[in-house]
């Protein structure tokens, strides 16, 4: 049975009460006027949820992103109370609270804020280097591979388990291709906090915050404070692979229906998997890999909470799904499932400065011709088909037809996100 833990019940109150919080600096508002040149256009970012965003250089030389609260912010449009406690103003300190607490290499991290004054709080965090995931997906002329896709919804996936797991449990309430962010190193990092809550019944705040997110990833279900759970992060989890998978808004209305969901999900349970995919790219080629992908994402979607799946099998199922789609991957290649090499080493990186940093695949070297080897996630072989041998996952299942197939070895931890036969319905 899955696990399931909703803000109204009792066990989702902390199970320790000690808390270990980093180290964050106070800046005066000063100090960051002057790291962003005033504030000028030239460093401005863009605008986030609570405001403009602007890069700054601290004196001792560090880049950071400098969150300055503006209440004629536009932005995706957010289901969100005019009302405290969440104006500009409140998400600002909400986010403080939250990330002072919280610190993880799969999160934005929190650097420092003002406290000289409350009108002018300022919030800074780590500065990201490449981006978003939308840009990522929806702007990038050359959108990224199957490898980084995985990859960074992995990562996704386990920043949220992190959020999930602290004591108390925080909810994100946000979850978004938007609010994933890219760093130097091409790996995506959750932030924008304003909108989160800690799990904690029986808080004022708790109780009394009404609902809040994003058109197209919030939950149906989440209509009153009592209906907030884990769940809701998991339900927009899946929008986001939705929207990694295929390419699409989780809201387009050049498209009918515009909903994500109501088009994609009809198309899996049809089994039309390949319909699915974003056209801009050849999907992937194990076809165990394309119905993982899509009964994930389908199953953080159901309609009903207790039958989504935790953050923690969802990690562990995309933790297997990476193992078998390598990153280091490129468009058109006649097998993306390899890297090539021909003087006895793997093809290495270029290694690209942060300027030259335009897109995801653009980085890695062109496949040679002529190659003695293989080289796979799984460690070198000097036969292809030892890659290919000793599967123990089922050649048919739901939503892919029976094939000779033997699938690539891929085992999800999680028995509850592997559909095996009829046994394991996907709504």
């Amino acid at each position: 049975m899955m696990g399931y833990l909703s803000c109204k019940a009792e066990s989702s109150v902390s199970v320790s009460d000690s808390k270990k919080t980093h180290q964050v600096q106070e800046f005066t508002y000063s100090d960051l006027e002057a790291a962003t040149n005033g504030f000028s256009d030239q460093k401005l970012l863009g605008r986030g949820s609570h405001g403009l965003v602007y890069k700054g250089v601290l004196r001792n030389g560090r880049l950071v992103a400098v969150k300055k609260s503006s209440r004629g912010s536009t932005n995706t449009p957010r289901l969100s109370s005019s009302s405290l406690p969440f104006d500009n103003g409140n998400e600002v300190e909400n986010e403080i609270d939250i990330l002072s607490k919280l610190q993880s290499p799969r999160l934005v991290n929190l650097v420092g804020f003002t406290s000289d004054d409350d009108h002018r709080r300022l919030l800074v965090v780590e500065f990201m280097a490449n981006g978003t995931l939308y840009d990522a997906l929806h702007a990038d002329s050359r959108p990224p591979g199957w490898g980084r896709r995985v990859k960074m919804a992995l990562q996704t996936a386990k920043a949220i388990e992190t959020l999930h797991s602290a004591s108390p449990p925080v909810i994100h309430r946000d979850i978004k291709s938007a609010n994933v962010l890219i760093d130097r190193n091409f790996n995506a990092r959750l932030g924008d906090f304003g909108l989160a809550l800690r799990c904690q019944y029986n808080d004022f705040r708790f109780r009394s915050t009404p609902p809040a997110g994003t058109m197209g990833y919030l939950d149906p279900a989440y209509i009153t404070p009592d209906n907030l759970s884990i769940k809701t992060d998991v339900f927009s989890f899946g929008i986001l692979l939705l929207e990694i998978i295929s390419g699409r808004k989780a809201i387009d209305v050049a498209y009918s229906p515009p909903s994500i969901v109501d088009w994609a999900i009809p198309l899996i349970r049809r089994g039309k998997l390949m319909a699915i995919f974003d056209p801009r790219i050849d999907p992937p080629k194990d076809p165990i890999v394309r119905k993982q992908l899509a009964v994930v994402a389908a199953k953080c979607v159901r309609s009903c909470r207790e039958r989504r799946p935790s953050m923690k099998e969802i990690v562990e199922c995309l933790g297997e799904l990476s193992k078998v789609v390598p990153l280091h991957s490129w468009n058109g290649f006649a097998n993306p499932c390899l890297m090539v090499e021909t003087v006895g080493r793997p093809v290495g990186l270029r290694k690209v400065g942060e300027a030259q940093a335009q897109s995801f695949d653009a980085k890695f070297s062109k496949p040679l011709r002529n190659s003695r080897r293989v080289y796979s996630d799984l460690g070198s072989r000097n036969n292809l088909m030892e890659l290919m041998a000793g599967s123990d996952f089922p050649a048919r299942d739901d939503f892919v037809p029976k094939s000779s197939h033997k699938g690539s070895g891929l085992r999800c931890k999680s028995g509850n996100l592997v559909v095996k036969g009829n046994h394991s319905p996907l709504v």
